[in-house]
C-alpha cells in the first residue's frame, strides 16, 4: 500500500489527502489498524515528490540555473523549451512552448495574455502565459518564466515567438490594464485589436472608491451606486459616442464622486483641451466591450484566472522549485494535448450551460437596466 502511495507521488498531482483516501479505500478494519498514522503517509509523499527537486538543488542565482534535458520535452518528447536567453542575461528569460502549440495559436486568432505571481520560482517575479481560445475553451499554449515586468522583456517574448512562427498574426488579444504588456502586444503585433479584461477595469473603479473614502456613500446613497456604475456600463456604448456619454453622465453625478470622476477621465476618456480630448493612458477602444458584446466574445479574462486558480492549486504551494513547476507545466501541457486531439476527432466542448448562458444574456443587458434609473438621457447611446 505504502508502495502505492509512493507510486501516485510522482506520477500523479494529486493531493496528499486524495491519494491516501484513494489507496486505503476499501482496506478492511482489521488491516486498517495497521496502517501509519496519517500524518506520517503525508510526509512519505511530500518527501517522495520532494526528492528529486532536492536532489537537483535549488538555484542560488539565476546563471546557475540549468534545465535537465528531461524537462525540457513534454511529456510526448516533442521539444519544450523553446528558448532561454543566457546565463549572462540578468533578466534571464525562459519560454515554453512547443510547434504543435504554436501552430495552435498561428491557426486561432483570439488569444488571452495574463500573469500569475504566486507559482513563479525563487528568482522570479511571475509565470507569463498565453492562451488561445479553441472551441470556447481558453488552453494554454506558451508558458515564459519572467523575473520583471518591464514592457522590454514582454516585447523580447513575442518577438522570439514571431520569429520562430512568423504567421503568427492575432486577431484580438484579451489582457489586464498593465501598461507595458499591453503596450508590448501593441508594438509587435500592430494590426490585432487589443482590448482590456471588463473585470479588470471593474476592480480599478472599485479600487478608485475605496481610495477616496466613499465605501460607505457607495453603500449607502443609491445616486452614489448608480453613477459608479454608469461609469463601468459605458463600457458598452459604441465607441464614437462615449466620449458625449460620458459628458453627459458627468454633468448629472453627486459632487462626491468628482474625484473618482476626474480620475477616469485622466486615464480612460482623456482631458478635454483647446483642440479636443487627450489620448488618455488607456484609451476608449481599449476597454470598450461593445464589439465584443455583438460578436459574442469574452469580456474577461476569468477564464484564464481560473485557469491559474486551478494550476496553482495543482502546484499546491507558492513559490516552487523551478523543477516542480517544470513538472506541473508537463502534465498540463499533456492534458492540453489531449484536449485538442478529442477537438480534431470530434469531440466537442458542450454548449454552454443554461446559467452560464443567462448570465450573459443579464451581463449584456446590466447596462441597459442602469440607464433606466436615471432621467438622463443617454439610453439612446446603448440601443443604437
Amino acid at each position: 500500500m505504502m508502495g502505492e502511495m509512493r507510486e501516485r507521488a510522482v506520477a500523479t498531482v494529486e493531493k496528499p489527502r486524495q491519494i491516501i483516501h484513494g489507496t486505503t479505500a476499501g482496506t478492511s478494519l482489521e488491516a486498517a489498524t495497521l496502517l501509519s498514522a496519517y500524518t506520517s503517509m503525508q510526509r512519505t509523499i511530500n518527501r517522495k515528490r520532494n526528492a528529486g527537486h532536492l536532489a537537483m538543488g535549488n538555484p542560488r542565482c539565476i546563471r546557475e540555473i540549468q534545465i535537465p534535458e528531461p524537462l525540457q520535452r513534454s511529456i510526448c518528447g516533442e521539444q519544450l523549451l523553446l528558448w532561454d536567453s543566457g546565463e549572462n542575461d540578468e533578466r534571464r528569460i525562459f519560454i515554453f512552448t512547443t510547434q504543435s502549440n504554436l501552430e495552435v495559436l498561428e491557426q486561432h486568432g483570439h488569444w488571452f495574455m495574463d500573469g500569475t505571481f504566486k507559482v513563479a520560482p525563487h528568482l522570479f517575479v511571475q509565470v507569463f502565459t498565453i492562451h488561445a481560445f479553441v472551441d470556447n475553451l481558453a488552453l494554454p499554449m506558451v508558458y515564459v518564466l519572467l523575473n520583471s515586468k518591464r514592457e522590454k522583456d514582454y516585447e523580447c517574448v513575442l518577438r522570439k515567438l514571431l520569429e520562430t512562427r512568423n504567421m503568427l498574426a492575432p486577431l484580438i488579444i484579451l489582457m489586464d490594464f498593465e501598461r507595458a504588456s499591453l503596450q508590448a502586444a501593441h508594438t509587435v503585433f500592430p494590426n490585432a485589436t487589443v482590448s482590456g479584461c471588463l473585470f479588470y477595469l471593474g476592480q480599478s473603479l472599485w479600487r478608485r472608491i475605496q481610495h477616496e473614502g466613499l465605501t460607505a456613500n457607495y453603500r449607502d446613497e443609491e445616486r452614489v451606486r448608480l453613477f459608479t456604475k454608469m461609469l463601468l456600463a459605458i463600457s458598452f456604448v459604441p465607441v464614437d459616442d462615449v466620449a458625449e456619454c460620458f459628458q453627459t453622465l458627468e454633468e448629472g453625478r453627486p459632487d462626491e464622486l468628482t474625484p473618482v470622476y476626474d480620475y477616469w477621465e485622466d486615464n480612460y476618456f482623456g482631458r478635454m483641451r483647446h483642440n479636443g480630448r487627450r489620448v488618455p493612458p488607456f484609451p476608449i477602444p481599449l476597454w470598450n466591450m461593445r464589439s465584443r458584446v455583438e460578436d459574442g466574445l469574452p469580456r474577461t479574462n476569468n477564464s484564464v484566472e481560473g485557469w491559474h486558480h486551478a494550476f496553482q492549486s495543482s502546484v499546491a504551494c507558492h513559490h516552487p522549485t523551478i523543477f516542480k513547476l517544470l513538472e506541473h507545466i508537463q502534465r498540463e501541457q499533456d492534458h492540453t494535448e489531449q484536449l485538442l486531439a478529442r477537438f480534431q476527432a470530434g469531440n466537442r466542448t458542450p454548449p454552454s450551460s443554461k446559467h452560464v448562458c443567462e448570465s450573459d444574456a443579464k451581463t449584456n443587458n446590466a447596462a441597459a437596466n442602469i440607464w433606466t434609473k436615471t432621467s438622463l438621457s443617454i439610453s439612446p447611446w446603448y440601443s443604437t
